[in-house]
């Protein structure tokens, strides 16, 4: 009697790269990052109807307090515009930007049930983060140019370096946040770290003040911060009186782009591991 022949052999292995570094992969799983953008837009509005306003209420109320401090010290910040446009133009900006970071990083966590049931590239979960946030963009841009217009403040024939300049806000929240998100996998109070960085960073950028006040050789060494470019960039493109830093940008656009590429390498790595552990 013959035997059956044995059923060919399984072998089960973690995905090479966690599916983060493949383009192709990314492509493959259009639909389900379609899917978590809506996702993510539907839950926001559904859950908090505040957080489209709150992006331009926060930064309102800083701005008053801090317009009152100005006030009471008589200090100049050296602005080329109001200082309350400044300021909220600023901190408007750097909410975003810090929101944006700190979802990014939690990302692949708050989508992990979802990635032990099926199987899709775990950076998909910081890009439809990201990209969900487009709403928040047009709201903020619409509040500064309210603001900007009631002071009496001319637009800027540079208005065409708005868009690229908000991407590039968006790229530096990426690539900070997807880092901290791999580094996350290997243990959740990397998230304290992330948030005392964001809020030293809001002090350390010229969101309360113009980097003209510092002295010329602080200000050469300055531009490591990415979000000097990215804010001069954004200032330069509405307000008339102000002038884009183009170099100052380049730097912030190239910072971005490596710290991207350093994070998503970073939460490669961590998803391997998270995977061959399991």
């Amino acid at each position: 009697m013959s035997q059956k022949p044995a059923p060919p052999a399984v072998h089960i292995r973690p995905e090479r790269g966690a599916g983060v570094l493949n383009p192709l992969e990314i492509w493959k799983f259009r639909r389900l990052l379609r899917q978590m953008i809506s996702r993510n837009f539907q839950t926001r509005v559904a859950s908090s109807p505040m957080s489209l306003v709150w992006g331009f209420i926060r930064p309102g109320i800083m701005t008053l307090a801090f317009l009152f401090l100005r006030n009471v010290s008589g200090a100049d910040f050296g602005t080329s515009v109001p200082y309350g446009l400044h300021i909220f133009t600023g901190l408007c900006l750097w909410f975003l930007f810090q929101d944006t970071a700190v979802q990014v990083a939690g990302s692949v966590a708050t989508d992990s049930a979802l990635s032990q049931k099926v199987y899709f590239p775990k950076v998909l979960s910081p890009i439809a983060m990201v990209l969900s946030r487009w709403i928040d963009l047009a709201v903020i841009s619409a509040a500064v140019a309210i603001v900007q217009f009631a002071m009496g403040v001319p637009f800027s024939l540079h208005i065409v370096y708005l868009a690229p300049a908000m991407v590039t806000l968006l790229l530096l929240a990426f690539g900070l946040g997807v880092l901290f998100a791999g580094l996350m996998i290997y243990h959740p109070d990397y998230r304290k770290i992330l948030e005392t960085i964001l809020y030293l960073g809001l002090f350390l950028s010229p969101v309360l003040f113009s980097k003209e006040i510092l002295p010329t050789t602080v200000q050469e060494y300055y531009l490591v911060n990415p979000m000097v470019g990215i804010l001069s960039a954004v200032r330069g493109a509405m307000f008339e009186p102000e002038l884009i830093d183009f170099f100052a940008w380049l730097v912030a656009a190239g910072i971005s782009v490596a710290l991207s590429l350093a994070g998503l390498i970073v939460l490669s790595k961590a998803a391997r591991n998270s995977a061959e552990k399991i």
